[in-house]
């Protein structure tokens, strides 16, 4: 284990990957000593969310965030939009079963706000689908920091609180509310409708992870969504999380 990421509310830890051949990835050090996270090899480290360094909830059950997460990377996969990294479970890891994501070597500057401002088609179409994405996961906690940069590709991570049967939509995206939902976009969430309706061996993936009602509000959520002409207005008590990063 390398450390862990002290703002996160739920243990969240940097660690290295073994090589077949034994070896352990180098860690890249500023002139203080300091990690340069931009500059790990994203094939030597992962994050690793154990289970039982989840803080109890009240609106979620105790023990399945790290199985949120991992249904995220699932879900994405089904859409085609390469927007969360590589998500799985392992039951042999330092501190218990856990969530495994692969890291990505980031800015911590280039957030979703440093994106949107910067006013590139090719990431905005990407944050546009991030807003489809949210709102099929039902993401109770889109910050702009868990928006990350690499190369030209924004990549989400942190989705623990996503999937709850009960509406909880809180994001930073609501900057494209009114803009016309794009047609690619909206068949392709009507696609994963489709695949939940039919009980595709594609999806059997999310059994495991989620449980019956919630996979029930999964397809109800995907069937909405497909629906949107536009993307909505803040809609509930609380559409924003806190803090915004």
């Amino acid at each position: 284990m390398v450390g862990r990421f002290a703002t996160a509310s739920n243990a969240t830890l940097l660690v290295r990957l073994r090589a077949d051949d034994g070896s352990w990835p180098v860690l890249p050090l500023d002139p203080d000593g300091d990690l340069v996270l931009g500059e790990l090899d994203p094939d030597g480290f992962a994050v690793y969310k154990p289970r039982r360094g989840e803080a109890p909830l009240w609106d979620f059950p105790s023990g399945t965030l790290y199985l949120r997460e991992v249904a995220a990377h699932a879900v994405d996969r089904l859409l085609g939009w390469d927007l969360v990294p590589t998500t799985v479970v392992r039951e042999e890891a330092p501190h218990g079963v856990g969530a495994f994501q692969r890291f990505v070597p980031h800015d911590p500057g280039e957030h979703y706000f440093a994106l949107l401002e910067r006013g590139d088609e090719g990431l905005l179409e990407q944050l546009r689908r991030m807003v489809l994405f949210d709102a099929v996961i039902d993401n109770a906690d889109r910050k702009g920091g868990h928006v990350l940069l690499e190369g030209d590709r924004v990549r989400l991570v942190d989705h623990g609180v996503s999937f709850s049967e009960q509406a909880k939509l809180r994001t930073v995206g609501w900057h494209f509310a009114g803009e016309p939902v794009p047609d690619g976009a909206r068949a392709e969430v009507a696609a994963l409708a489709d695949m939940l309706v039919r009980g595709d061996a594609a999806v059997a993936v999310l059994e495991p992870l989620l449980s019956d009602g919630e996979r029930r509000r999964l397809l109800e959520r995907a069937r909405a969504v497909a629906g949107w002409d536009r993307y909505p207005e803040p809609v509930g008590e609380r559409p924003y999380p806190w803090p915004l990063l």
